[in-house]
């Protein structure tokens, strides 16, 4: 098997074969400045989950932030808390003045896949007193867990996760209203707010269209 940190450093050479020339000269110079992205992705970390690739989008078209399980959390003040996420939906929305937020899930969501399985405790202290950081953080969406086990009880495992994959989006949709820059944004007409799901099978992105109350197509 290829060395994959070799593979790596080769594509980095040959991207920047291209970045020095003549193609990219325009945007070296513009780049050099400042960004200027009109739209901010929230998606997953997973490694199968690239919001660039998935949309060909270019250099500067897209202000990125991934975590586990492209959550947003509740909008929550506090200088004992690290607040990564909620940072940069500041700066995107206050300081970019982004146009758009889209938050993307994806099928096959370990991080979703733990929280329906219940063994991450919310407070993080494991059984053996150890901690984990995932479980406090997936348990962001743990209303799209009970509203999956109270509406499909007697659905199978894997279809509840299914089901709750796409509502841990809609979660997450709903916490960034919580944030009171976005809402004023919002209001004003600055900012428009969208929930995206990939289906990494069959490579079709769904967008979630608030008339239906469902996933449908990417039009």
């Amino acid at each position: 098997m290829a060395d994959p940190l070799k593979k790596l450093i080769q594509g980095y050479r040959d991207f920047r074969h291209d970045y020095v020339g003549t193609n990219y000269a325009a945007y070296r110079i513009w780049a050099s400045g400042a960004q200027d992205p009109r739209i901010m992705m929230i998606s997953c970390s997973d490694s199968r989950v690239n919001p660039s690739i998935l949309t060909h989008a270019g250099l500067g078209d897209l202000f990125n932030v991934q975590n586990v399980a492209n959550l947003v959390p509740p909008y929550k003040q506090g200088q004992n808390s690290h607040h990564s996420t909620s940072a940069a939906l500041e700066y995107a929305v206050t300081v970019l003045g982004v146009a758009h937020i889209i938050i993307m899930g994806h099928s096959g969501c370990g991080g979703i896949k733990a929280l329906m399985q219940g063994n991450l405790p919310e407070t993080g202290i494991m059984a053996d007193g150890s901690y984990s950081f995932i479980g406090p953080w997936v348990h962001i969406a743990d209303q799209a867990k009970q509203q999956v086990l109270q509406q499909y009880p007697d659905a199978k495992p894997d279809e509840q996760l299914k089901i709750c994959e796409k509502q841990s989006v809609l979660i997450s949709l709903k916490n960034l209203t919580s944030f009171p820059f976005i809402e004023t944004a919002i209001n004003t007409n600055k900012l428009k707010i969208h929930a995206w799901f990939f289906e990494i099978s069959s490579g079709d992105i769904l967008a979630y269209d608030h008339k239906s109350e469902k996933f449908e197509a990417l039009q």
